[in-house]
C-alpha cells in the first residue's frame, strides 16, 4: 500500500485528500491519503515535529504541508530541492531512505493556473497580499509570468519586507516593493488564508484598492471567497484557487505514487465537488 497525508491546521474542508484518493482509485492503486489536522483534539498536544515523526513511523511515502507550516517545516528537513530553497517554503515532504526531502509544488500549480485563466490580461503592476509560504511561491510565479512591478502586502510588516528582499534577489530585473499607499494596479492576488471558512473576511478590502482588470484568490474552500464575490460585483475578471489546488495535487500525486496524474480528470473531479460553490 502507498500512503500519504496532508498536514495543516483547520483543514477539514480541504479537497486534497479527495483528489488524491479519487485519482488513485481510477488508476487501480492501493493508495491511502489521510490528514493530520492540528486544529483537532486528536493532535492538540502534538507539535509539527511530532506529526512528521508519526507520518514516517506510519510508513507514509510523504506528506503535503499547508497553512501554517510551509515555512516552519523547513527546520525539520534533511534537504530541499533548489526551487524550494529559492522560494523559502515547502509544501511537499518526501520520506526517502530515512531522509526528509522538501519540495514546493505551489509554484508550478499557481503558475499553470495563472497562465491558463489570466492569459494575456494586463499585469504590469500587481498587488500580492500575503508574504508567507504560499505568497513566496505565488510571488515568484507572478514575476516569471511577466509582472513588472510587484507590490507586497502583509499584516506583519517585516514579513512583507523579507519577501521583497528575497524576490528582488531572485529576479533582479523586476521591481518588487512593499505596498505603501492606495494606488492603481492591474491585478491582485490573495495568498493569505483570509477567505477560508475558518478565516472569514478579506485581508484587504477592494474599497481600498484601485484594481483595473483581475483578482485571484488561492483559497478554494469556499471556492468563491468574499474577495472574489466583491470583485465580480465590480466587473473584474476572477480566478479561483481551484486551478492551483489541482495543479499542486497532480504534481505531488506523481511524487508519492510514481504515476502521472490525469490533470483533466482531476480537474473534473474537483469541479464535481465544488459545483454548488457559485450561486
Amino acid at each position: 500500500m502507498i500512503k500519504a497525508a496532508l498536514i495543516g491546521s483547520g483543514i477539514s474542508g480541504s479537497l486534497t485528500p479527495t483528489l488524491h484518493k479519487a485519482e488513485g482509485a481510477v488508476q487501480g492503486l492501493n493508495y491511502a491519503y489521510g490528514r493530520y489536522d492540528m486544529a483537532t483534539p486528536r493532535y492538540a498536544d502534538a507539535t509539527l515535529a511530532d506529526v512528521l515523526s508519526m507520518a514516517e513511523q506510519d510508513g507514509l511515502a510523504g506528506v503535503n504541508v499547508t497553512y501554517p507550516f510551509k515555512q516552519d517545516v523547513i527546520a525539520h528537513l534533511d534537504s530541499q530541492t533548489p526551487e524550494a530553497v529559492d522560494i523559502g517554503a515547502v509544501n511537499t515532504v518526501m520520506f526517502e531512505a530515512g531522509k526528509r526531502i522538501g519540495q514546493n509544488t505551489d509554484y508550478a500549480g499557481f503558475r499553470a493556473s495563472f497562465r491558463r485563466e489570466i492569459g494575456n490580461m494586463e499585469r504590469a503592476d500587481v498587488l500580492l497580499a500575503g508574504a508567507g509560504g504560499a505568497g513566496a511561491a505565488v510571488g515568484l510565479a507572478l514575476l516569471d509570468e511577466g509582472v513588472e512591478t510587484l507590490h507586497v502586502f502583509d499584516r506583519v510588516a517585516h514579513s512583507a519586507q523579507g519577501l521583497v528582499v528575497s524576490l528582488s534577489r531572485l529576479r533582479p530585473s523586476a521591481e518588487v516593493k512593499v505596498w505603501g499607499a492606495k494606488m492603481r494596479v492591474d491585478g491582485m492576488v490573495n495568498a493569505t488564508p483570509m477567505g477560508m471558512a475558518t478565516h472569514p473576511g478579506m485581508v484587504i478590502s477592494l474599497d481600498d484598492i484601485q484594481v483595473a482588470h483581475w483578482v485571484c484568490d488561492i483559497v478554494y474552500f469556499p471556492l468563491e471567497t468574499v474577495l472574489l464575490a466583491a470583485a465580480r460585483l465590480r466587473g473584474l475578471h476572477t480566478m479561483t484557487g481551484g486551478g492551483m489546488a489541482v495543479g499542486q495535487a497532480a504534481v505531488s500525486f506523481e511524487l508519492f505514487t510514481g504515476r502521472s496524474a490525469d490533470v483533466a480528470r482531476m480537474t473534473a473531479h474537483f469541479q464535481s465537488q465544488t459545483k454548488d460553490s457559485f450561486q
